[in-house]
């Protein structure tokens, strides 16, 4: 079903024999329905919408499911959401699409297929597939699927990781939109097993012909990471709030992720790699940089910049722990740089600073953020031989 609102719930207050289903509904006879915007990171606009289904704060999702299916309501309840997301279709701004999200086994079920079956054209309409079915009711969903399809519909496989699991469901439903986990997106831009799987999912979803949406996206470095990546659309709360109504709203960041965007396609830009770690001035207390340390392990070297925040030096994690000071020769870069130069700039540093990270600076020679040699040296290597990994 509709995916529920996030955020802290109230304790349950109340026994499954003192509330029913039909509470749920508002006085409309709808279910109340928040909206999550999704981002064309390519062009810098709101392109569509996710509906997540709200309940009320004092009884959990999870309890009105149970007590659904303890009256044997659970598909009724599917069905429900669903027509209230149907309904919702009407308010969708223009040159935009409404996903939702329900699992295979309940898209399979009478009550909510017939709901589908009554509405009269399905364009514009995202069925998200969060859940893969048992081998015997594959055919099933595929014809499920293609009944979508024909009424207008586009089908997405939510919450990819990269299990076994999650890719046969592509390979059954042969998706149009890909949504990645939230937990491959947390960290992605230091996290080279995530960057590395992320480009894989990627490289499949381009011989599927299908675009990739990112979820949970929270951080900037995070959005960085995901434009150098070229995935193509993003959701979260960095991208924007949920609203209570289906209404066209703004990006934030519209103008910062065609920059990036226009960067990322320039492939000798040093600005489509860059990283933003936050800096620390090189008055702080040790305990700044143990903190900073320990917040995040996968953290190996900290930029350290004075009252301006210009740079001024470099602690590696090992050295830190060693009781040494930061490194005080560090290599500043403009972060319109090539990538070949300065990757020939790094590697003529002195041995004990040559791998260090490369500091980006702004006009005014203050802090922007870093470059990590290895990206350097991938970036490199991508420039000599182009093709995907997945045809290398």
């Amino acid at each position: 079903m509709a995916r529920a609102n996030g955020g802290d719930q109230a304790p349950d207050r109340t026994s499954g024999a003192e509330f029913s289903v039909s509470h749920l509904i508002d006085r409309r006879g709808r279910c109340r329905l928040a909206y999550e915007p999704v981002a064309d990171l390519a062009r810098g606009v709101i392109c569509g919408y996710e509906a997540l289904a709200r309940f009320p704060e004092a009884v959990s999702h999870e309890r009105w499911q149970e007590a659904a299916a303890q009256r044997g309501l659970e598909p009724d309840l599917d069905a429900f959401v669903v027509s209230s997301v149907l309904a919702a279709m009407e308010s969708l701004p223009d040159d935009c699409f409404l996903s939702f999200n329900i699992s295979s086994e309940a898209l399979l079920r009478a009550p909510v297929m017939a709901v589908l079956r009554r509405a009269d054209r399905l364009d514009r309409l995202v069925v998200e597939l969060s859940s893969s079915v048992a081998s015997h009711d594959e055919q099933a969903l595929v014809e499920a699927v293609a009944m979508l399809r024909a009424a207008g519909a586009a089908i997405a496989v939510d919450d990819v990781g990269g299990g076994y699991a999650t890719l046969r469901h592509i390979t059954v439903v042969r998706p149009e939109f890909v949504k990645l986990d939230a937990a491959l997106v947390q960290g992605l831009q230091r996290d080279d097993a995530k960057h590395a799987m992320v480009e894989a999912i990627g490289n499949l979803a381009s011989q599927l012909d299908a675009w990739i949406v990112a979820q949970g996206v929270g951080e900037v470095a995070e959005l960085d990471a995901l434009i150098q990546l070229r995935v193509p659309l993003a959701q979260g709360p960095l991208i924007g709030v949920r609203t209570k109504t289906l209404t066209r709203v703004g990006f934030p960041l519209a103008a910062y992720v065609r920059e990036r965007g226009a960067a990322a396609t320039r492939p000798s830009a040093l600005i489509a790699l860059l990283e933003r770690p936050l800096p620390i001035e090189r008055d702080a207390v040790r305990e700044t940089f143990a903190r900073a340390f320990a917040d995040d392990p996968a953290l190996h070297h900290l930029p350290i910049v004075d009252a301006r925040r210009c740079p001024v030096g470099m602690l590696e994690r090992a050295a830190f722990e060693r009781g040494e000071p930061p490194a005080g020769d560090v290599l500043l870069v403009a972060p319109s740089s090539s990538i070949p130069e300065v990757a020939r700039r790094a590697v003529l540093r002195p041995l004990a600073t040559r791998f260090h990270p490369v500091i980006c600076c702004d006009v005014g020679g203050r802090y922007v953020g870093i470059v990590r040699i290895e990206r350097l040296v991938a970036a490199l290597a991508a420039a000599r031989d182009p093709r995907p990994l997945a045809t290398r």
